[in-house]
C-alpha cells in the first residue's frame, strides 16, 4: 500500500487506522477482520474519560483538557486484580494526558 492510499484510508476511516490495541477492549473481536483492515464498522471501544474546561485568567482565552484511558489487558476491580503481571502490566493502569491550549486574543 502506498502513502497516497494510507492517508486516503485513514481520512475515511479514522478509527479502524493506527489505534493503539492496549486500549481497545474489543481488540480480539476486530482482529477477525483481518482482510477488512480499513472499513467503517471497525471500531476500537475505550474505556476513557475527557473532561475540557475554559477557566478564566485574565482575560485569556484558555482551555484545560484532560484526557485518561484505561488498559485493557489487566482490568479489574481494584481489591481484586492488583500488582503486576509476568509482562510487567500494572493493573488498572490508566494512562492521562492534561492539556492547556491558549488561544490568540487578537
Amino acid at each position: 500500500m502506498n502513502s497516497q492510499n494510507y492517508m486516503m484510508l485513514k481520512q475515511s476511516f479514522p478509527n479502524s487506522v493506527d489505534y493503539v490495541p492496549h486500549f481497545a477492549f474489543n481488540d480480539n473481536l476486530l482482529s477477525e477482520f483481518q482482510g477488512m483492515e480499513y472499513a467503517p464498522f471497525k471500531v476500537p471501544c475505550i474505556f476513557g474519560y475527557v473532561f475540557i474546561s475554559s477557566p478564566n485568567f485574565n482575560r485569556a482565552k484558555i482551555d484545560f483538557v484532560l484526557i485518561s484511558r484505561k488498559d485493557c489487558r489487566r482490568p479489574g476491580r481494584r481489591f481484586v486484580t492488583r500488582g503486576l503481571d509476568r509482562e510487567g502490566n500494572a493493573a488498572n493502569f490508566v494512562e492521562t494526558e492534561h492539556l492547556f491550549v491558549q488561544y490568540d486574543t487578537q
